[in-house]
């Protein structure tokens, strides 16, 4: 008895399956398809990469960013702590006592990278200021050839009762600030 019911469920299966001509199951051409021959594909720039950043052309530290699979972005910079140590070209900013920046990126559709991360910022201890949020906006080239990024990123600080991703609320004084990097991938040795 169960042999009938299990050819009866095969063939009712069977027999119910449309035919598939040939034509119907074609591969459609991308449009753009230069994309993805400059080699913009995500798994090609996941990874972490350690960055030196520029204000108008001065060294002002080293920052690393790390982008994955699934589009998430991370960002650490050596000069969250405070404006003591860094070099003297960061030490002029109004706020150098941030955390980490977590965010997203994607390619656009000329091939670059772009990814906006949040951070929060902490007045001196010695201050009345008020904790802002920030956020940091990313545009670079990834070259895969050398395992190279180079771009700039924009930062803009907000009041912390504001949304940080609403592009029409008011910046910081002086905002936003423009940093340009290069930067390479990080790798492990064998």
């Amino acid at each position: 008895m169960s042999i009938r019911k299990t050819f009866t469920i095969l063939a009712v299966c069977a027999l119910s399956t449309p035919y598939l001509s040939p034509s119907q199951v074609m591969a459609q051409s991308v449009k753009d398809s230069t994309f993805f021959q400059q080699g913009c594909n995500r798994k090609f720039v996941v990874g972490t990469y350690i960055l030196s950043t520029f204000l108008n052309g001065k060294f002002v530290g080293r920052r690393v960013i790390t982008l994955t699979g699934d589009g998430n972005f991370f960002a650490i910079d050596s000069n969250q702590g405070g404006t003591k140590g860094v070099p003297i070209a960061a030490q002029s900013f109004p706020n150098n006592r941030f955390t980490d920046g977590q965010g997203v990126w994607k390619f656009n559709k000329s091939g670059e990278i772009t990814a906006t991360a949040l951070n929060f910022n902490f007045p001196a201890p010695e201050s009345t200021a008020s904790v802002t949020a920030a956020r940091a906006d990313y545009r670079f080239r990834f070259n895969r050839t050398t395992q190279t990024v180079e771009g700039t990123f924009e930062i803009r600080t907000f009041d912390l009762t504001k949304n940080p991703l609403d592009k029409n609320v008011p910046v910081g004084k002086g905002e936003p600030f423009t940093f340009s990097f290069t930067g390479q991938r990080v790798t492990v040795s064998d």
